[in-house]
């Protein structure tokens, strides 16, 4: 990566079970963009100094993992309606001014991958199960309603 690269990562605690600093940097590498995607460890109690040093350190943004979604929300700046109504937040954007913006995408990608998977499948067909009560679970609850 060059200095002028895109920086971006995920933060959680522990971050280690996280896969998308591998399928980032896969993606990164096939599209040759020139850039980085860093796992970040942060304990509870270090986020929003970590959050708050983003901008700082280069970064353009971060997804958020366990155990900060919810707490993420009340670091960012300003906060998607989408996020507010699921009450979490997985992804953080770091605007020009250094002000971050919190929002959710993990609902896109469940409704994307469930559509991929069962073309055929709508929610007028029936009921579903979602097993789980964290951010996550919340937010693919919200998709599916």
């Amino acid at each position: 990566m060059t200095a002028k690269g895109r920086l971006a990562g995920v933060i959680g605690w522990p971050v280690g079970h996280s896969r998308s600093p591998q399928l980032h940097g896969h993606w990164l590498a096939r599209y040759r963009i020139d850039g980085a995607y860093v796992p970040m460890a942060v304990a509870p109690e270090r986020l929003e100094a970590a959050l708050r040093g983003l901008a700082a350190l280069g970064f353009r943004g971060c997804n958020v993992t366990v155990p900060h979604k919810e707490a993420a929300m009340a670091v960012v700046d300003e906060l998607d309606p989408l996020a507010r109504r699921i009450a979490a937040v997985n992804t953080i954007v770091v605007r020009e001014d250094g002000r971050l913006f919190g929002t959710n995408t993990d609902g896109f990608g469940f409704l994307a991958n469930l559509q991929a998977g069962a073309p055929n499948w709508s929610a007028g067909r029936g009921p579903a199960v979602v097993i789980g009560a964290g951010g996550a679970a919340r937010a693919v609850i919200v998709a599916l309603v």
